[in-house]
Parts: C-alpha cells; structure tokens; sequence
C-alpha cells in the first residue's frame, strides 16, 4: 500500500490553484472555432451525428478533459523516468513492423478491436528524453559528443518509423533534435553540418545544383575554420552521401514516396494520379483570393474535387472559402502560440522544462509548416495533419497533452 501511494506522490502534485495563460487559451480557442466551422460545411450533405463535424466537436471535449488532467501531473517525474519511458515506447514502435499494414503501413499496434499508434505519444517522450539529456549534460561533455548523442536518440525511432513507412512522422523525429540542441547551447555550425549531408543527397540529383552546393559547402568550412580532420570527416562524408543518393533512390525509398517526390517536383507529370491533390489544392486555394468565396461555397471543396480535405488539405479548404485573409489570420494565432512557448521557455530557470517548451514548440510548428508547404507543393506530400485545425482524434488529443504539459510546466516554475 505505501508502494502504491509513494507512486502516485511522484506521479501527482497537489495544485491548489490552477493558473491558466488567455495568451494561449484565446488563439487556440480561434484555431478550433476555425476548424469547426470548415468541417461543418465540408459535408453538409452528411447526417450531424455522422459528420466529421460532430466528432471533431467530442474530440475536443476529451481534448480539454486531458489538457485539465495533466496539470496535476509532477513534471519531475517526466525528468526521472525521461530513459525509461523511451525505452518502453522504442519497444512499442519497433513492435509494430510485426503487426499487420493497414493503408500502406505498419504504424498501429492491434489488439483485438483496439489499435495504439505509438509513434504518436513518442514524440512527447523523444521531447522529454532530449531535453533530460541536453540539460543534464550541457557543459560537460563538448557540443560534438552532446550533438551526436542526441542524434543518436532522435534518429534511431526515427529510422524504424521510416520503413514502416511513416514519412511524415520520421520528419519530425528528426527534426526535432536541431531546435532543442540550438536551445541547449550547440554551434550553429554544428547544426549545419548535420542538415548537410541530407541536402547533399537531395543536391545530388543534379550534377550542377550538387557542384554549386559543395562549393557553398566548401566556403562555410573554410570560414568557420573546423579542424582539419574534422573538416576533412566534413566534406568526404558530404561526397559520399552525394555519391549514394542513386542507391536511395533505388533501394531505400518506397515506390509511393519517388511518385511524391517527383510530384513535387512537376505536379503536371501525373495530373489524374501522383499529382492530382497537390493540382486540386493549388486550384482551390488560388480561387479563393483575397476574402474567400464563402464557408460553403468552395466549388473544388464542395464538388469533392479536393481530396481529403478534412484533414491533410482542410488548409486548402480555408483558402478557398475564406481566402488569403483566414489564412492569415490563423498565422498570427500560430504564431501567438509559438511566441507563448519561446517566451516562458527563455525565461524559465528549469533547463529541463524549458527545453521541453522548445521542444513542444517544434512538433507543432513543423506540422504547420510542412502541412503548409505540402497544400501549396513546396513539400511532398505527407499526411501530416494541422495542429487543432484538421480532423483527427489522436493528433488532437496529443495536442491538448503538449498544450496541457506546457500551462503544467509553466504553473510550477513560476
């Protein structure tokens, strides 16, 4: 009995006030009415209790009951069991290579009629265990052993969440790591130098775009002055990742990720097929203009051309029935957000917490982004869903948790 109820100390903090920031609250709270009234005349035709509407509506109700729960949760025991936790969620991911593929993907654990997509909840807990590393050894060992630790963790789940294959996710894993390690401190060269090789593949598809690059490469190398063996290390390893993006291309990526690819790069080459979202988006988005044709009045939206567009491409939606000026406007809500978390987290003393602030920060803004630049073609396609815009249970619970774990961490350093 004292067993259980020592746990549930370190689990649970007594709060006798719970204090809420309307900096937040207010845009969030603009960025859902948003997605409900697009969801609500996405499909009129659809009965209310049917709709997407009416389930995003529930959605959102057990968002807020998650997001009042955790502020009862001891943020340090996020800090202790950081190693444990991500340990138990590397196991659950790895688990589901075995199970069956549904869509195309083996990303969901199933048992019975349930079914539990880890990768999910581990983007949280790839947060807490960057950001329990980068502080606990920020300025005792150097910036090149904390970077490639931290790498090492960011990409290992990332790598098995690729062959699934779950592009979209594996982007954030990845990127998550370079925002924290800015955060914690890092060189901003050694940031680059990992982003380097990655563009160095991509470059390489053209022997003068990679001959252009490895001069630029070449130049910042020579300005920053490394090392001489670690400049060298530098540069041949950009060489040979150069070299072996044919064999990527070939035998690493699936048939589906060449088709958006190269969808991305001329949408136009397969119009009825790879690039047929991307055009209908471009389409719809266009035709909205300044102000929008109104909510319900989207000819691509409401004549289904627009494909799925209650959740990867509901973006799209808002810029062809409500236009240039909604879209802007959920920009500054956004952004609103973003500046809520960068601010407490520069100011906050908790190194832990205030990583993980940074660290919350980047999953929902590279959702924004590449979701963003997918509905315009700037980005392949990837099915990386809107923060608290598009439709989605998963996603949206996660973020009311993230939201939920920032008010916490806020509230108990002040």
């Amino acid at each position: 009995m004292n067993l259980i109820n020592n746990f549930i100390n370190k689990l649970f903090v007594n709060v006798e006030k719970l204090n809420f920031s309307w900096r937040v609250i207010v845009p969030t709270l603009f960025i859902l009415c948003i997605s409900c009234l697009t969801l609500k005349n996405t499909n009129p035709d659809i009965p209310f209790f049917m709709s997407t509407f009416s389930k995003q509506l529930i959605w959102i109700v057990l968002g807020c009951m998650v997001f009042f729960m955790v502020q009862w949760f001891r943020v340090q025991f996020l800090h202790e069991y950081a190693y444990h936790l991500y340990l138990v969620i590397m196991i659950l991911i790895f688990i589901t290579l075995f199970m069956p593929i549904i869509g195309g993907s083996s990303r969901w654990i199933i048992i019975g009629n349930l079914s539990f997509q880890p990768s999910e909840i581990g983007k949280l807990l790839l947060v807490f265990t960057l950001a329990r590393f980068i502080s606990d050894y920020q300025g005792k060992i150097d910036d090149i052993k904390l970077l490639l630790i931290s790498l090492g963790i960011a990409l290992v789940p990332c790598f098995i969440i690729f062959i699934q294959p779950d592009f979209g996710t594996a982007i954030v894993y990845a990127f998550l790591v370079l925002p924290m390690l800015f955060w914690g401190g890092v060189q901003v060269f050694y940031l680059f130098s990992i982003i380097a090789p990655f563009i160095s593949i991509i470059s390489a598809f053209d022997l003068t775009v990679f001959s252009i690059w490895m001069l630029i490469f070449s130049i910042v190398l020579y300005l920053h002055q490394p090392k001489i063996i670690y400049g060298s290390i530098n540069f041949i390893i950009n060489i040979f990742c150069g070299i072996l993006s044919p064999f990527i291309w070939n035998n690493i990526l699936y048939n589906h990720q060449r088709d958006r690819i190269l969808t991305l790069l001329n949408p136009m080459n397969d119009p009825q097929g790879a690039g047929y979202q991307v055009i209908q988006s471009m389409t719809a988005i266009g035709s909205g203009g300044f102000w929008g044709k109104g909510l319900g009045s989207g000819t691509q939206t409401q004549l289904r051309f627009l494909p799925v567009r209650d959740t990867d491409f509901i973006i799209s939606v808002i810029g062809e029935e409500m236009g240039l000026f909604g879209i802007v406007l959920l920009l500054i809500a956004f952004s609103m957000i973003f500046y809520w978390f960068i601010g407490f987290a520069d100011t906050m003393s908790n190194k832990f917490c205030s990583l993980s602030l940074i660290g919350f920060a980047s999953i929902l803004f590279v959702h924004l982004i590449v979701n963003m630049g997918m509905t315009v073609g700037l980005f392949p396609v990837t099915g990386l869903p809107v923060p608290f815009l598009s439709y989605g249970g998963s996603f949206l619970l996660t973020c009311f948790l993230i939201l939920g774990l920032a008010n916490n961490m806020i509230s108990q350093n002040i």
